[in-house]
Order: C-alpha cells, then sequence, then structure tokens
C-alpha cells in the first residue's frame, strides 16, 4: 500500500494530510505568511503549500514553520528552483504537471523528497510515464492529487490505479466534496484558501476530514494531525 513520509505516514491506511495553500502574490509582507502558518498550526492543518514564495522570504517561513509542526510544501517551476527549495529544507515538492516537463519531475525526483504531482487533464499514459520516471529517479513517494473545481470526483478512481497516494486540491465551493473524496480514497485534501479567511476555512476543512475518517470502516487508527 503506498505511503508518503511528510512528518507522519501520508496514505490509504492513514487520516487525510490537510494543506493550507496559499498565493504569496495576496500576501503584502513575509509577516502575513507568518501568521497564515500560526493559522493553520491552530488549525491542526498538517502543511502550508505556499506559491509564488519570494527567496526573501524563505529563511524566515521555513525557520518558522518546522517549530510549529507545519510542513511546507513549495511548488516549482524550473530546477533552479529544485535546488533552492531543497537546500531551504522543503518536505515536499508540488508540480503542475500537466504544464511541466518530464525533465522537471526528474530534477526533483533526484533530491529523494516526495512529490506532488497536481493534474487536471493529464491521459492515463501520461500518468503511468510520469510516476514509472519518478519513481526510477528516486523519489522517495509520490502523490497525484487531481484539480477539482466542480462536484465530479470520478477521476480518483483513475488516479488510483497507478498505485501512489492520492487526493485533492479543492477549489470548489461545494462543502460536501472533502468528505466524499475521503470515502473514495483521498488522502490528500489541499484547500486553496483567502488570506483573510484561513481560521475559519480552514478549521472547517480539518473538520470535515476528521468526520470523515471517522465514518470509514477501516478508520481504526487515532486521528492524528498537526
Amino acid at each position: 500500500m503506498p505511503t508518503l513520509e511528510l512528518g507522519r505516514s501520508v496514505g490509504e491506511a492513514h487520516p487525510p494530510f490537510v494543506i493550507a495553500a496559499l498565493d504569496c502574490t495576496k500576501l503584502p509582507s513575509v509577516e502575513h505568511a507568518i501568521i497564515a502558518i500560526d493559522e493553520a498550526a491552530a488549525s491542526h492543518c498538517d502543511a502550508v503549500k505556499l506559491t509564488s514564495l519570494p527567496w526573501a522570504w524563505c529563511a524566515r517561513v521555513f525557520n518558522h514553520a518546522d517549530p510549529r509542526g507545519i510542513k511546507l510544501v513549495t511548488t516549482v517551476s524550473d530546477e533552479r528552483s529544485i535546488e533552492k527549495l531543497d537546500w531551504f529544507g522543503t518536505s515536499a515538492f508540488e508540480i503542475f504537471f500537466d504544464w511541466a516537463d518530464l525533465d522537471l519531475v526528474a530534477c526533483a525526483a533526484r533530491t529523494g523528497k516526495p512529490l506532488v504531482l497536481s493534474v487536471a487533464n493529464a491521459s492515463e499514459t501520461e500518468l503511468a510515464e510520469v510516476v514509472a520516471l519518478a519513481r526510477s529517479e528516486g523519489a522517495s513517494g509520490v502523490a497525484l492529487v487531481q484539480r477539482v473545481l466542480g462536484s465530479s470526483l470520478t477521476y480518483l478512481d483513475a488516479l488510483r490505479r497507478h498505485n501512489t497516494v492520492v487526493g485533492i486540491s479543492d477549489r470548489s465551493s461545494n462543502p460536501d466534496l472533502v468528505r466524499s473524496a475521503i470515502g473514495r480514497g483521498a488522502r490528500i485534501v489541499e484547500k486553496r484558501l483567502a488570506p483573510r479567511r484561513i481560521s475559519a476555512e480552514l478549521a472547517a476543512v480539518v473538520r470535515d476530514c476528521e468526520l470523515a475518517w471517522a465514518l470509514l470502516v477501516n478508520a481504526g487508527d487515532r486521528w492524528t494531525t498537526n
């Protein structure tokens, strides 16, 4: 059964791993990123994904997140950013696979870090190829995360055929989506949040994940988040 190690085990037999996704271009300063990390920790979230993270902010956000028990997942778009973020200590790399080439995936895999591959319209053949490449190049784990805009979750069944951890990047306004996704095998739940509504929205997502996990027949493990 595939798993990722992101401070704790992530996979089908483990509670959902909750990621708060924030766009740094919407944050006025690094202080606001620090506040967001604190709010994520208070909501018992597992990780924060900061997209478009300025290099000047990296030292502060990485040094602040670790003592709070928050893992940082970073998006990458070129090999230089992989090298720098690996040095700062990112927990995992997220790559928008539909927009990236296989060389970028291979470069990230060679760090030995887990890869979270965000997919939208990739074919079965493309997914099989990228998963095989990531594993052959040394990634310590692979997750396929479907970006969800509506209510359909049928794509999760296709993702599970690739023997990876699967999840959703929830960009919908459907409050029932998270619970339905967990019931269908999603174990990563990434929620894009507005900076001014992190606490309330994230607490609701974590609560939904906890309820969905408790309802599963195989949920013998105690709920363990940050």
